[in-house]
């Protein structure tokens, strides 16, 4: 092993790893998608930093297993003649702690707003329990495992997004790379394979116990 180092980040939320809480959708839509959402609870923040990819390599940080999924993703859709910068990873992994500062600043954004218009104050567990239809709450975000992307569609915002080539694109191929839509934001995606909380809890064991884990890394899910 070398001198490896094995670099811990805050255990602010690890969750069960119990795959029977992973909440499988219906189809929906005209291409028939459907959503198997992931849950912060069950699969937790990245409990050490290799699970990461570095940040010279992706600035968004998503979860490796995600980050090498998209890879063979994004490939298959320039070779389609897609547009990269849309397809691009916008945002990966978020920690607890960004996220609160993210919900705090949509807050400070929507007074400020009401006040602009000339709207009355509304007591702050009426003003976050609006923005929580807009922003997950700390904690309770899937961009807290690594395992959710938001593309570049993200620019484009919701209508423009959904009449894209490119979304169309992620719907009707995505699901062979593991990927799946939460149907609200046409940008993001969520990688969660069957089998995602059993090879997770393997390569954590591995890490915890500083054993051999670069064979972990690359697991081949089964569709």
């Amino acid at each position: 092993m070398g001198d490896l180092v094995y670099t811990a980040l805050p255990r602010l939320l690890i969750g069960s790893l119990d795959a029977t809480k992973v909440r499988d959708g219906v189809p929906r839509g005209r291409y028939g998608a459907w959503q198997r959402r992931i849950r912060p609870t069950v699969f937790g923040e990245p409990a050490f930093d290799i699970e990461l990819v570095p940040t010279e390599v992706c600035p968004a940080r998503p979860h490796i297993w995600a980050f090498t999924a998209w890879k063979r993703m994004h490939t298959a859709a320039l070779d389609s003649g897609l547009d990269s910068g849309l397809l691009r990873i916008y945002s990966g992994y978020r920690s607890v702690a960004f996220q609160k500062e993210i919900f705090e600043y949509r807050l400070k954004e929507r007074r400020t707003e009401r006040r602009r218009r000339g709207l009355p104050e509304l007591e702050d567990r009426v003003l976050r329990k609006l923005q929580q239809r807009w922003t997950a709450l700390p904690g309770k975000s899937a961009h807290h495992t690594g395992f959710a992307v938001d593309l570049g569609l993200y620019e484009l915002g919701i209508r423009q997004g959904r009449k894209t080539p490119e979304w169309a694109w992620l719907m009707q191929h995505a699901r062979e790379f593991h990927f799946y839509p939460y149907l609200e934001e046409p940008w993001h995606w969520e990688f969660n394979p069957p089998g995602l909380v059993e090879h997770l809890k393997v390569l954590r064991e591995a890490l915890g116990g500083c054993a051999p884990y670069e064979h972990l890394l690359n697991p081949v899910f089964d569709l």
